[in-house]
């Protein structure tokens, strides 16, 4: 076990409480698996994830969304200057999602899903279900086909739209409403239904 100094991690959930590591170790002998302490006594676990890392340092990440990189100085957060730009939309590069550029500049939300479950398949995306592209938990990321993916965006536009939003829903609320109305107008329906005061 290492000691480790104290510091807050990068992450891309929007944690309220910040991940502060007072020490770490490996849990597997091929280092993939490294259990963290941190200082309000939790204990959290990460995987290495599955990207080329010839480089000086690994990347790992938490369920929660957190991205820590392995050098020689240790187990530490991942900086802001280390990570591309990531607000949605109009920044450079185009891109909507947050990415690492140092770690090969893939998007968070897809490493996370290589990291905890796995390739993705063909022809498959990885949505992000509250449509907050920041939040990278592993629970708020569901892989789907791009109808559905066109479909859930149209639904939590109308959500919106009425004043409710879909990242104050949980998870199990927001998959619900998806199931409703999956149908080619549901988004219309769900409108219709919302605007006449009918229950969703």
């Amino acid at each position: 076990m290492r000691t480790h100094y104290q510091g807050q991690a990068q992450n891309f959930c929007k944690m309220k409480a910040k991940l502060k590591i007072i020490e770490y170790g490996f849990t597997s002998e091929d280092k993939s698996t490294v259990r963290i302490y941190t200082e309000d006594g939790g204990m959290i676990d990460a995987r290495r994830c599955p990207i080329d890392q010839t480089g000086k340092r690994v990347l790992y990440c938490t369920r929660e969304g957190v991205f820590l990189s392995l050098s020689r100085f240790g187990l530490r957060e991942v900086q802001q200057n280390e990570s591309a730009r990531y607000l949605a939309g109009g920044h450079r590069g185009g891109s909507r999602y947050p990415k690492l550029s140092y770690f090969g500049n893939k998007a968070c939300h897809i490493l996370m899903w290589e990291t905890w479950v796995g390739t993705r398949t063909p022809g498959k995306e990885i949505d992000h279900i509250n449509g907050d592209k920041m939040d990278c938990r592993l629970c708020n990321l569901e892989e789907v086909t791009p109808e559905e993916n066109r479909k859930r965006a149209r639904l939590l536009r109308v959500l919106r739209s009425i004043g409710r939003d879909p990242r104050k829903m949980s998870r199990d609320e927001l998959l619900g409403i998806f199931r409703k109305y999956e149908f080619a107008d549901g988004s219309k329906q769900m409108e219709y239904e919302m605007t006449h005061h009918m229950e969703v």
